[in-house]
């Protein structure tokens, strides 16, 4: 892109940052209304002069986006797919045939269709292959491509072709598509006889609704202490959190507030109103650094109100809140408009850098995983092990320390919500990390369900006799040689003794998620998980 270029699209950055400012707050002004016609007449001269044919979209999108990314890292433009496809996911329904999928080596695989939905009905099953829709082969297709395939029109049939492995034969498949729910509640399980284990992956339209009804069935299934996981949940909707707070919380328990340059709507403050399903009884809730944004609220909620112990990692750190603005072509911009705060008044943003490569570095620091040791040294957590594998810093509760006290401080500063206990247990080797990145635990799994003589056969028909029962293929390290030598990954046998727990443990996972779906999933693997065992020791000793 030449310098010319570059500079008019900066001006054109201005008319819309002008355009937005005046949509969200009047105004106006000889200076602004000179400004827009030395941008219109830029903008005119583009058009006429500029070397090559220029799309009047993609120059506005180009505009409103490098505007976006001239702020913070969370404000930014949505193309018009974009934005249908974020607001149908965060409504919490669509209008689709209903499945849940991954793309695998090119071929769209069926995981599990929706309960209740039109795929169900149809006959599709956890494991068909999906090869072609409407007549168009689906090999090689890419998610988004799949999205915009399946859904459509409600009442619409779309004609599948699937190949079903098990039977070895392809399938003619014509389903109706019909509204689907979406569920942001992954897992909803008693653990043991007294603990419930609910896991929220994003905070959408309908996650209130569903932690309540995951709350009474608990419940009623004898439910006395409570485990809520919202590690790797990046948020949404601040008033779902806000609701889930308050089923927790006791009257009048303040759960968050948010402050704008603007004040008005943008300035909120959330109170507990009392009446929630589980005010009492012991509650642990489990963060790390993929917890965000709304997960974050909760967090915050719980731990400055002294309702539950926080369990994992230090949090992502998002302090600030969107409000999305649509424009006539279906495309919307994404806009900060507020700050949240925790009750105790705690500001958890990180720091950033504003333009593209700050945003840029922002998000890479997501996936850097924050050991505890030099925050401990200097201000004196204390550390004891859960055996070999797990250790634990106390970063507060039993020092004694408050929210707001030296090292919370310290970190609300660098952002995040520092846990009451820091839990990190033993580093996976090189091979495990390996075999997870170029997916071989997939592999493995679908050779497994495809073969009609796998004994993973006989385990179809139930989840609770699978969970029980099975415990992964006797031959695991000859399929894991196997499955390096496919991918070229050096095997090494001493890294293989180290994790072949480990390695089990994600082989079933991924098996039970094709078979039965998410929380089975889930369930295998919160079994060793070294988190949950530190939550679920210190709930016990809440609740004796």
């Amino acid at each position: 892109m030449s310098r010319i270029f570059s500079a008019v699209l900066m001006i054109i950055v201005l008319v819309f940052g002008i355009f937005i400012g005046l949509r969200i707050k009047g105004g106006g002004g000889s200076d602004t209304a000179g400004r827009q016609t030395k941008v219109s007449d830029a903008y005119r001269l583009i058009k006429s002069v500029y070397v090559d044919p220029v799309n009047d979209d993609s120059l506005s999108g180009a505009g409103i986006r490098g505007m976006a990314e001239s702020l913070d890292p969370h404000s930014l433009y949505l193309e018009p797919d974009k934005a249908a496809y974020t607001n149908a996911q965060f409504e919490g329904n669509f209008d689709g045939i209903g499945i849940e999928f991954d793309v695998v080596h090119d071929t769209l695989l069926v995981v599990t269709p929706l309960a209740g939905g039109p795929s169900e009905a149809a006959g599709i099953i956890p494991g068909d292959r999906i090869v072609a829709i409407d007549s168009m082969n689906a090999v090689g297709i890419t998610p988004g491509s799949v999205l915009k395939k399946l859904r459509g029109a409600r009442g619409s049939q779309v004609s599948l072709k699937v190949y079903r492995p098990v039977a070895r034969r392809m399938i003619d498949f014509q389903v109706t598509r019909g509204k689907i729910s979406t569920s942001s509640i992954d897992a909803a399980f008693l653990v043991d006889s007294r603990t419930g284990y609910i896991r929220i992956s994003q905070f959408v339209a309908t996650t209130a609704a569903e932690f309540r009804s995951a709350l009474q069935k608990l419940r009623a299934q004898g439910m006395a202490r409570l485990v809520i996981d919202v590690r790797g949940n990046p948020g949404g909707f601040l008033e779902q959190a806000v609701e889930v707070a308050d089923e927790l919380l006791p009257d009048r328990n303040l759960i968050v507030y948010t402050k704008s340059r603007h004040g008005g709507a943008d300035e909120m403050k959330y109170v507990a109103k009392g009446g929630g399903l589980f005010e009492k009884g012991a509650l642990c809730l489990l963060v790390d650094r993929g917890s965000a944004s709304a997960a974050e609220i909760l967090a915050g909620a719980l731990q400055d109100n002294r309702r539950g112990l926080l369990v994992g990692e230090l949090t992502f750190g998002k302090g600030l809140v969107q409000r999305q603005f649509p424009f006539s072509d279906g495309s919307a911009l994404r806009l900060t408009v507020s700050r949240y705060y925790t009750p105790s008044g705690r500001q958890i943003q990180r720091g950033y850098d504003e333009g593209a490569h700050g945003r840029e570095r922002y998000y890479r620091e997501m996936f850097t995983r924050t050991l505890p040791d030099n925050f401990m040294k200097k201000y004196g957590g204390l550390l004891y092990r859960e055996g070999p594998d797990i250790s634990v810093y106390s970063t507060g509760r039993i020092s004694g320390s408050e929210p707001g006290d030296s090292l919370k401080t310290v970190l609300a500063r660098a952002g995040g919500i520092l846990p009451d206990y820091w839990v990190f247990g033993k580093p996976y080797t090189n091979l495990y990390q390996e075999l997870y990145a170029k997916g071989v635990f997939e592999d493995i799994a679908l050779k497994l369900i495809d073969d009609p003589s796998s004994p993973v056969q006989k385990y179809r028909s139930s989840s609770q006799a699978y969970l029980n029962e099975y415990k992964g293929p006797e031959n695991l390290e000859a399929l894991v040689k196997r499955g390096c030598a496919a991918k070229k990954i050096v095997f090494s046998a001493t890294e293989f003794s180290q994790d072949r727990t480990f390695i089990q443990r994600t082989l079933r996972a991924r098996i039970g998620r094709h078979l039965f779906g998410t929380e089975e999933q889930v369930r295998v693997l919160i079994d060793g998980d070294p988190v949950m065992k530190v939550a679920r020791h210190f709930i016990e000793k809440q609740a004796s």
